[in-house]
């Protein structure tokens, strides 16, 4: 089976835990095919941690050339990391392309966006999906907790309790600006 095809649209920091997953905890599966930003800069950055973590340099792309980079690239998905309030600008198009996307969290910023998103899903129909992740969940230290349980190290694990302060000052104040 050939390895399923990503493309990454945002290289900033958020991207790497996906970049790097899929270098190493999935390189079997999975492979990253292009990367495209507004900064050539990041671009460059994320190819060499690519090429670091053994997977080759990959086409970039600006992001205006979005559709581009979709066409020659053709990725089965596409990995939406840019700032918050464009991500509604690269999943819609994206679906609008024929593919499947990953968006970071938060899927949007407000309800209009929100709403110009689900329209895009339904039209896309439903051979193809739109997931919403939390990069926190491949932060080395969150992988390891995993590995230890799954290794059984502390035993079965019966129940689990999680909690997350939000820290206003990481870019997630415009929730405390939204009007109601």
């Amino acid at each position: 089976m050939a390895p399923r095809k990503y493309a990454i649209v945002g290289t900033g920091s958020r991207a790497g835990f996906f970049y790097a997953a899929i270098a190493q905890d999935f390189r079997d599966t999975a492979t990253v095919v292009a990367l495209c930003d507004t900064n050539q800069t990041r671009m460059n950055y994320a190819n060499e941690r690519l090429e670091a973590l053994g997977h080759p340099r990959v086409p970039t792309y600006p992001a205006a050339d979005f559709d581009r980079m979709v066409r020659e690239a053709n990725p089965d998905e596409v990995i939406v990391t840019t700032i918050d309030r464009t991500h509604d600008i690269y999943i819609t198009r994206a679906l609008a392309l024929g593919r499947n996307v990953v968006t970071e969290k938060p899927m949007t910023i407000d309800e209009a966006r929100c709403r110009a998103i689900l329209d895009a899903v339904e039209r896309a129909g439903p051979q193809r999906r739109l997931r919403v992740t939390f990069n926190y969940r491949y932060a080395p230290h969150n992988s390891r907790v995993r590995s230890l349980l799954a290794s059984g190290a502390i035993g079965r694990v019966t129940a689990v309790h999680f909690e997350w302060a939000l820290d206003t000052t990481h870019g997630a104040d415009y929730f405390l600006h939204a009007p109601l």
